[in-house]
């Protein structure tokens, strides 16, 4: 292992800025992320890149003696966990790098001695030997275990432990083809941005402060909510109350995004005024649980346009009893009351707002449609992925042939404009003969289609309420050989439904766009991000497009 130089002070306090590793300037605000020895960085153009890929060790070492940060570490250097910057409790900046703590604990055994911990090492392995499979990037590996010299990347949380325990039951030979000096890649994790951004209520920008006021019970899925915030000067005191002067007259935009759902339309949420100078709302609704982004603009009198973020955390949807209204509903129009099985049934729906009552019309495109429809039995086990055609009325139709006589869920995902993603829930009854498969719903890791064979696995642990990444291997079923010649289909190298036995829990995925993931589909590997909120059997269902045919496999799975 080497240090990037030997004598650094550690930066309490404020931390500065983070700046190009080669230029030592502010890093551009579009810049491209690479990732170097389990750190990102950042650039203030172009041309420094190549620079920077040339001689990683040699530009750190220059910003360290400048008393510059130029970097961010992927991950808790005590605990050596994947730690994203933003879910950080406090940070210190030493030989150039800032580093992220989960704990105050953590970063005080940092500061008493940082050079046991922040340590490049000379050797490093993106190949994770307990799961014996690759590792893409730093930001994709759940933590690292340091052995013989060698930085050994592991792939998912429960595979740090037994290497530490017994690393020479899985140095296997041959394992060493995987070792070698670090090396600048196309990074997917965080960098430095010129937007402010918080996963806290408050957030600083010059002399201006933001905080976002959450209410006390948290935020939720499913529920429409009216969040205010509030902007002051803190150059000024407030002259009637305490604190700080509140900035009025801020013409505001917003724009809110599930950074962990790739595809997911952007919601444009209303920002209005309230009736304190400073005060001001957004309205907001969130279609699942997770993290979101809000970036707010905000075109302060006399200072121009300021940029500003927070991230917050939303619960998953209550319990029934104390759910709100959603505020649109999936109406199935003029359904036949003796609908038969077998028979071709013109299905027509309309996305309605719940507190007007008045027909949606106007929606955003997600993944090349506007509205992806998918019907599951009550079972679960029968599915089929529509995508109807909408007349000017609002009406939405299209043909359906059911194959049984039973009752069938019926899935609207659509994006009313400017509103944001939401899968709306309706059903319908047929009647005609029983079902010829087993309605038992069984749980499953592989399954079949057509001669395309999955392999369902995740990433990590899987826990209630906790974002997996949730990974199908495919495989030619004939010969066992990677199926790494699938082909976009809508947008996407795949599309994943997850459904909770009950029907009314729905998440609808589609795997991240980068370089990193097209890598990986060529490779057979196809890698989603799911969300299970509550305890019980999911059925879930992968589709992708291979030699010419859309390929449905389902799998099914527990979460305890």
């Amino acid at each position: 292992m080497l240090t990037i130089i030997a004598i650094s002070a550690v930066l309490l306090g404020q931390a500065q800025q983070i700046t190009c590793p080669v230029m030592g300037g502010p890093v551009a605000k579009n810049s491209k992320i690479v990732e170097y020895a389990g750190a990102s960085f950042s650039f203030c153009c172009p041309g420094c890149e190549g620079s920077f890929t040339k001689s990683p060790s040699k530009f750190l070492e220059t910003q360290s003696k400048a008393k510059k940060t130029a970097g961010v570490f992927l991950f808790d250097p005590v605990s050596r966990q994947r730690l994203e910057l933003g879910k950080a409790l406090v940070t210190a900046d030493y030989a150039g790098i800032r580093y992220p703590f989960a704990s105050e604990e953590n970063k005080t055994k940092f500061v008493a001695n940082p050079t046991s911990f922040a340590k490049l090492p000379e050797k490093e392995a993106l190949y994770c030997p307990v799961g014996k499979e690759a590792v893409p990037s730093y930001s994709k590996a759940s933590d690292y275990v340091d052995h013989n010299g060698v930085r050994w990347f592991m792939c998912c949380a429960g595979c740090g432990a037994p290497f530490e325990k017994e690393p020479t039951k899985y140095l296997v030979p041959g394992i060493d083809k995987h070792v070698h000096a670090p090396a600048v890649l196309a990074g997917s994790g965080e960098s430095a941005k010129t937007t402010q951004t918080s996963t806290k209520s408050k957030v600083s920008f010059g002399k201006y402060e933001a905080e976002l006021r959450l209410p006390d019970e948290g935020l939720f899925a499913g529920e429409e909510v009216d969040i205010e915030f509030r902007v002051v000067d803190t150059t000024q005191k407030d002259a009637v109350e305490a604190g700080f002067k509140g900035v009025g007259a801020i013409e505001a935009t917003a724009v809110m995004t599930m950074p962990s759902m790739q595809g997911m339309p952007e919601a444009r949420p209303k920002v209005h005024r309230e009736g304190v100078p400073g005060d001001y709302g957004v309205e907001l609704y969130f279609p699942h649980g997770g993290d979101y982004q809000i970036d707010l603009a905000l075109n302060i009198p006399g200072e121009g346009l300021k940029k500003i973020a927070f991230v917050v955390d939303v619960k998953d949807e209550r319990p029934a009893t104390t759910q709100k209204t959603q505020p649109y509903q999936l109406k199935v129009i003029d359904w036949p009351k003796t609908a038969k099985a077998g028979v071709v049934t013109n299905l027509k729906l309309r996305v309605v707002e719940s507190k007007t009552g008045k027909v949606q019309t106007s929606f955003d495109e997600a993944h090349t449609k506007y509205f992806h429809l998918l019907i599951a039995s009550k079972d679960l086990n029968w599915f089929i992925h529509e995508h109807p055609v909408m007349a000017k009325d609002g009406t939405w139709s299209v043909p359906i042939t059911f194959p049984a006589g039973t009752d069938y869920w019926v899935y609207g995902d659509v994006a009313p404009t400017g509103k944001g993603s939401r899968v709306l829930i309706s059903s319908v009854q047929v009647v005609g003969k029983k079902p010829n498969w087993d309605m038992a719903l069984k749980l499953a890791r592989q399954a079949f289609d057509g001669g395309l064979k999955g392999v369902l696995s995740t990433l990590e642990p899987i826990e209630v309420g906790r974002k997996a990444t949730i990974q199908v291997k495919l495989f030619d079923a004939k010969n066992g050989s990677p199926a790494g010649d699938t082909v976009k289909w809508l947008g996407a190298a795949g599309h994943m439904m997850i459904f909770h036995k009950d029907g009314k829990t729905v998440v609808h995925s589609h795997p991240a766009e980068d370089a990193e993931n097209e890598a990986l589909v060529k490779q057979g590997i196809v890698r989603f991000t799911g969300r299970f909120p509550k305890p019980g059997i999911y059925k879930i269902y992968a589709q992708f497009d291979w030699r010419g045919k859309v390929r449905t496999l389902p799998f099914a799975v527990e979460v305890k």
